[in-house]
């Protein structure tokens, strides 16, 4: 069993392809990293729960790691 210290090791490491969260509850899937700030395109959750990336009009923006927490696996994000 593992304990909460590798979970949390493991929800910091955020890469591309990753569901991220901000702290005003938007939804955004990592697209680019470069210098402790990511890239991101902006998401939904499905009617299946699966985060989506926007393919409709997405948003773009960069944030720095600080304001993001990693809230699904990128084999979890739906293409």
């Amino acid at each position: 069993m593992r304990d909460s210290t590798d979970k949390e090791a493991y929800a910091a490491h955020i890469k591309v392809g990753d569901a991220v969260q901000t702290p005003d509850g938007e939804l955004w899937v990592v697209t680019g990293r470069n210098e402790g700030a990511y890239a991101l395109a902006s998401a939904y959750r499905g009617t299946t729960g699966h985060i989506c990336p926007d393919i409709v009009e997405p948003t773009r923006t960069v944030l720095s790691a600080e304001y993001l927490t990693k809230i699904a696996d990128a084999r979890q994000v739906r293409r």
